[in-house]
């Protein structure tokens, strides 16, 4: 092919396009994109999302059931899973002695457990667990809904819930590799939570971490999981005053409900610094949840788009494990990755496009992978790449932000074999982009379609 004899650089700085000098391929400007392996950022600890919901998929009917299973658990690949730690599981006191756990008094969370173990006939994610509230009678509202408060001097009893929902969950051979106490400490939400002054977290937060060495666990800790990052610097630092804390303390959790807006992917980065600012170097962070809730573009394939440019803007931050909400739920499509019905019996789910542009990440950037430097010549194509050591692969994933095709052009790195390409775009939900395609062009470039998202795998040399 007369193609090869041209310099992927030279095509790239070309002022000419593609097509004007190969008819064969599409028309389109070019994009450079430098790769740097030697210069390495965060280590990822995981891609994925909350699964929260387990009653409902539950009680989804056959073979509907199975088939979003699959696609959550098997097809998507999520290397990081979180879980919602219910407060049913004690709906009364078991007795008046936190130290002795009364078996009788405590719930066995079926659905939570049945679904612990579909997820791990299919993958093996790392598993990361948040309470939304207490029990009722653990609050001095009566109330699991509204906000409300832990009341003093049952810090010792939350710490024994949470020991036994722990247990529950080891008992599967699969235990929770890290607890946060409380989803959105400040938020008073009319939905199940609670709330917590950043001084009276960091107590109830040293009762649960002494519960979890007292009784074997190997649960490490991450928090706050505060609503707003902005919050962070307000509730990290006491919580980091701890000694038991500290020792099972492994990473700072947030959200992005604040400054972040969910259509403009700009607002990302400056939110993050906020906890940046705030976090000792030593923890990695982690960015637990996320969603659209501007009633912007639901269902959309712009909210696709949306959802992985905030993923590399975060990535680029320094964020080590991404977690949407929600990898399914049922109600409307800015919830989650696959909306399932709300009422038990009914046939039907439907896949948006967030599935689709998540899937473009957990598919391929896997935990142990070292983010490295990847620069584009053009704004409007966002690169992330990664050298994945143990898999021998290097990954890039761009985003194509603009209403026009591009080609992106890769040097800086070996890129000796034909890469894995898989693409999602309007037209395209993760396909394969054959060795043959006009749409590529030796190892080191191809088509990104327009409002896309593609991820390139080559083998490492």
């Amino acid at each position: 092919m007369r193609s090869s004899r041209w310099s992927l650089l030279g095509l790239a700085l070309a002022p000419l396009t593609l097509g004007s000098m190969c008819p064969s391929f599409p028309p389109h400007p070019a994009v450079l994109v430098q790769l740097d392996p030697a210069t390495t950022y965060q280590t990822i600890r995981g891609i994925g999302g909350s699964a929260a919901d387990e009653r409902r998929l539950r009680e989804m009917p056959e073979p509907e059931r199975t088939e979003v299973l699959d696609l959550v658990f098997g097809d998507l690949e999520p290397s990081v899973v979180r879980l919602k730690v219910r407060p049913a599981i004690e709906p009364t006191n078991d007795n008046d002695d936190p130290a002795v756990v009364n078996p009788a008094g405590f719930v066995r969370p079926d659905d939570l457990l049945w679904q612990h173990a579909e997820i791990f006939a299919r993958g093996n994610p790392f598993l990361v667990g948040a309470m939304w509230t207490p029990p009722a009678w653990m609050k001095n509202t009566g109330s699991e809904t509204g906000g409300g408060a832990l009341l003093p001097g049952l810090d010792t009893e939350l710490a024994e819930l949470f020991s036994v929902w722990l247990d529950y969950v080891a008992d599967t051979g699969h235990p929770l590799d890290s607890l946060s106490i409380q989803n959105e400490p400040e938020s008073s939400a009319p939905w199940d939570s609670n709330t917590y002054v950043p001084t009276r977290m960091d107590d109830v937060l040293e009762a649960v971490a002494q519960r979890l060495v007292a009784d074997g666990h190997a649960t490490t800790l991450h928090g706050p999981d505060n609503a707003v990052a902005s919050f962070v610097p307000l509730f990290l630092p006491p919580l980091l005053t701890q000694p038991t804390v500290v020792s099972r303390f492994e990473a700072v959790a947030f959200h992005l409900y604040g400054a972040t807006v969910y259509y403009d992917s700009s607002t990302t980065a400056p939110d993050i610094q906020n906890v940046v600012d705030a976090a000792p170097p030593e923890y990695p962070l982690w960015m637990t949840e996320f969603s659209n809730t501007t009633f912007e573009g639901y269902g959309s394939h712009d909210e696709g788009i949306w959802q992985a440019e905030h993923i590399h803007e975060s990535l680029q931050m320094g964020v080590s494990l991404y977690a949407m909400w929600n990898l399914y739920r049922p109600g409307g499509p800015g919830e989650a990755a696959i909306v399932i019905p709300t009422s038990p019996g009914v046939h039907d789910y439907t896949i948006t496009p967030k599935y689709w542009t998540l899937r473009q990440y957990t598919k391929f950037v896997k935990p142990g992978a070292l983010r490295i430097e990847a620069s584009s010549a053009d704004a409007d194509v966002k690169v992330s790449a990664f050298r994945d050591d143990a898999a021998g692969k290097l990954v890039a994933v761009a985003i194509n932000s603009l209403d026009e095709a591009r080609w992106a052009v890769f040097q800086g790195a070996a890129l000796a074999s034909a890469p894995e390409i898989v693409r999602t775009s309007e037209l395209e939900h993760g396909a394969s982009l054959p060795l043959d395609s006009t749409e590529r062009f030796a190892h080191g470039a191809a088509l990104l379609p327009p409002r896309s998202v593609t991820t390139f795998v080559w083998a490492m040399e």
